[in-house]
Order: structure tokens, then C-alpha cells, then sequence
């Protein structure tokens, strides 16, 4: 699977839904809460071996799942 298709999941399973718009901001959209997004961090430092830095969760990027992979990407290399 695509990191966009193991984050998609991963919201799936944390929200309950299955239609879910990636390009949505999902604090707006109420998909995960402040607890959550403690969980997805854990998910995706283990999962993708990458540490997210305070510039990271301030990028406007940050709050969609397409943004969260282009982030992961780039700290990928």
C-alpha cells in the first residue's frame, strides 16, 4: 500500500467512515480530534519512519491527508 492508502485507512478506521474527502481539513471536518492526532503522529513516526518538527505541524499542509503525504514524502526524501 501507498502511504496515501495507509493513511486513508488509518482515518477510516479511527473515524468510522468510508467516504471520506482528502482534501478535506480534518480538524474542520471533525474526522479526528486533539487525542487523535497524538495517535496519528505515533502512527506515522512507526509506520513511515519519520519525525514530524514543530515547522511540520504548522504547515497549512498538515491538516488534510494529501498534505500529510506530501509531508511525508518530502521527509522521506
Amino acid at each position: 500500500m501507498t502511504i496515501q492508502q495507509k493513511l486513508l485507512s488509518w482515518f477510516e478506521q479511527q473515524s468510522g467512515q468510508t467516504d471520506i474527502v482528502q482534501e478535506a481539513n480534518y480538524f474542520e471536518t471533525g474526522l479526528i480530534d486533539s487525542f487523535d492526532v497524538i495517535m496519528l503522529m505515533d502512527y506515522c513516526e512507526s509506520e513511515f519512519g519519520v519525525v514530524f518538527s514543530e515547522s511540520q505541524f504548522e504547515d497549512r499542509r498538515f491538516s488534510t491527508i494529501l498534505g500529510l503525504v506530501e509531508i511525508i514524502n518530502e521527509l522521506k526524501g
